[in-house]
């Protein structure tokens, strides 16, 4: 990567974890996408429970494969050939989570957290239930503010995760938001974290590389 975009990312997501931290969110920065699963790791004990919410940077960082192998209880979303009632078993299992691992869509120069979901089963375990929320996002997700999160998930998140889906969507065809009634509509909830009541249960890792949608 070029070094100017290198000292870019890392000038923004410094700004962007010194906001967080006056939210009472917890932050920290790590350059390459291949050092973040250690990171991750790091922060959570042997023995504990965890789950994860749907998220293309825990695939690209390689932390989904790091916590299957890790000395955890792996409460495992992405197991292939399991029935939709497993799923949604494993699903429900972790809102009570010791650790909830996710992505987020947008993240705030202001220090606040955006999320848009389909069936909610990501957000709900970020907002409440898991002791501790550790949050991995590239720093191609800081935006000015909240309105422009929200524009850029419209943009371009929703369009491209429908896309990989293979949701029956219209913007899964032009690449435009509808704002439509389809029922595979990924876009149902939107989220914004503005604080944390807690202090030290939810940490945000910025990564010094675009990741994710």
């Amino acid at each position: 990567m070029d070094e100017n975009v290198k000292w870019f990312h890392e000038t923004r997501a410094k700004a962007t974890l010194e906001a967080l931290k006056k939210n009472r969110i917890n932050g920290s920065f790590v350059a390459e996408a291949s050092d973040v699963k250690k990171h991750v790791m790091d922060m959570i004990p042997a023995g504990s429970t965890v789950a994860v919410g749907g998220s293309m940077t825990l695939i690209e960082t390689g932390v989904l494969d790091a916590v299957r192998q890790a000395d955890v209880n792996f409460i495992d979303r992405y197991e292939k050939d399991i029935s939709v009632e497993e799923l949604m078993k494993r699903l429900r299992a972790g809102l009570t989570a010791d650790y909830f691992i996710s992505g987020v869509n947008g993240i705030s120069e202001d220090g606040h957290l955006v999320f848009v979901d389909a069936y909610c089963n990501r957000v709900a375990p970020i907002l409440f239930g898991p002791k501790k929320v550790i949050l991995i996002s590239g720093c191609n997700k800081i935006c000015p503010d909240t309105d422009s999160a929200l524009q850029r998930i419209t943009y371009m998140t929703a369009p491209t995760n429908a896309k990989r889906l293979g949701r029956k969507t219209p913007c899964a065809v032009t690449g435009v938001c509808h704002d439509c009634d389809s029922p595979d509509r990924i876009c149902n909830a939107s989220v914004i974290i503005h604080k944390q009541a807690d202090a030290e249960r939810m940490h945000v890792v910025l990564v010094g590389q675009d990741l994710g949608y």
